[in-house]
């Protein structure tokens, strides 16, 4: 019987656990606890943004990459074997791609990090303040909105969804937020700012420019 109810356990617990999670996603980004019904703001820490499984999992490998790549060129000196070498080579040019991607990775976190964005659907505005920009946008106040995404038909590539949206304001100016604000709010954008013109702008690496 013990052993009934700890097998019980470890099979319905998970499970209980998982439903949970996601009935507080959903009413966290459609329900009633969504910025559609409530104002909320948003920060994201250092440790939201680096620690994630995914991330992890690119470290280890980019270890492993490294790791193999010194084993392989090891034995292709010593046994003078050049296809040994190339594929040492394609451990680390692979290694190097990983880098490239933390690399981009620390780029989009510079327009992420002390940044609080306010979503209020009561007066539909979206307000930013950060160490660099401090505005409030409107549907009245934005003459056009664009999304710059990373260019990839592949979830699973590592610079997948990587883009931020520029807003123009009527008065000229622009104001930059990091898409990750909206991966799970895009409804928000969807519902208060339907009528606002917008484009979506592919790039083979989306490099964050200057705000002119």
């Amino acid at each position: 019987m013990k052993n009934a109810l700890i097998l019980l356990a470890i099979i319905f617990i998970p499970f209980i656990w998982f439903i949970y999670k996601m009935i507080r996603y959903t009413d966290d980004t459609i329900g009633e606890n969504s910025p559609l019904y409530r104002e909320r703001t948003y920060e994201i820490q250092i440790e939201q943004y680096f620690i994630t499984f995914y991330k992890l999992l690119l470290i280890f490998t980019v270890v492993m990459m490294l790791v193999l790549t010194k084993m392989l060129i090891s034995i292709a000196l010593n046994q003078h074997d050049p296809l040994i070498f190339m594929a040492a080579l394609l451990f680390l040019g692979f290694a190097v791609y990983i880098l490239f991607v933390f690399y981009v990775d620390w780029h989009y976190w510079t327009i992420t990090r002390n940044v609080q964005l306010t979503l209020n659907p009561f007066h539909p505005s979206i307000h930013i303040d950060s160490p660099d920009q401090l505005a409030t946008l409107t549907p009245d106040s934005i003459d056009r909105i664009e999304l710059h995404l990373r260019k990839s038909d592949n979830p699973k590539e590592p610079l997948y969804g990587y883009g931020y949206y520029l807003f123009y304001q009527k008065d000229g100016t622009a104001v930059r937020i990091n898409n990750i604000f909206f991966t799970h709010y895009a409804e928000f954008l969807e519902r208060f700012f339907s009528h606002t013109p917008r484009q979506i702008i592919w790039h083979r690496i989306p490099w964050i420019p200057p705000i002119k």
